[in-house]
């Protein structure tokens, strides 16, 4: 057998308590479901499974190393991402001052994923964190350590994904009721505007590869 079923449902009890551990993951998705309601915060989720999707093969491939211990194509990506994000977030936060007709619409489903797979993609903390924590569970003694790679990174994000569906259908359970009142409303849309802002300077901020794994030993 390539994965021992305990080692499994420990591994998946380990990803449930990480996925809900605050963190920028948590964030957008509280923020887009208190603010956009339970579908954005939905398709946001599904964003980062799907950015788990070009992760998991990456690791399982060797390359996630790669990123992590090259510097330029470290700060490529993070940088690239940071502004991407920072620009969206300002981009509603600065639509709720001078139009709060126009920042109180709902995010289409492209937008609200494309934040969620560009916000999960482009954090290279991410990728060292995938290095550190799935080797924990591989055992080169039952078979292919690639497969094992595979198997439990795609779990990860499986068993990721329920959580973040649950955390996005509470809050936009919650937002629903607080964005009767249109005051609020604005608060929240520019609230999650803050959020998204506060994730690209997050990554902007990253320390360099060498530093992020030796605060991952």
């Amino acid at each position: 057998m390539l994965i021992d079923p305990l080692t499994l449902f420990a591994f998946s009890l380990a990803v449930v308590l990480l996925a809900l551990t605050p963190g920028p993951d948590l964030f957008l998705i509280v923020g887009r479901g208190l603010s956009q309601g339970r579908s954005a915060a939905a398709y946001t989720a599904l964003g980062f499974f799907l950015a788990g999707a070009v992760q998991v093969p990456l690791l399982a491939l060797g390359l996630a190393t790669v990123v992590a211990n090259n510097p330029l194509a470290f700060d490529v990506i993070r940088y690239a991402g940071g502004v991407y994000l920072i620009w969206r977030g300002l981009s509603m936060l600065f639509g709720t001052v001078f139009g709060p007709s126009e920042g109180s619409r709902p995010v289409s489903p492209v937008i609200a994923m494309r934040e969620g797979f560009t916000a999960s993609l482009v954090n290279p903390k991410s990728h060292v964190f995938m290095l550190a924590f799935l080797p924990q569970f591989v055992d080169p003694e039952a078979g292919s350590v690639g497969l094992q790679f595979l198997i439990f990174g795609l779990v990860m994000r499986a068993v990721a994904l329920l959580v973040e569906m649950g955390l996005a259908a509470s809050s936009g359970a919650i937002g629903a009721l607080l964005r009767k009142s249109h005051r609020i409303r604005i608060m929240l849309e520019r609230a999650a505007g803050f959020l998204i802002v506060a994730v690209g300077v997050r990554l902007l901020l990253l320390e360099s590869p060498a530093e992020l794994q030796s605060d991952g030993k």
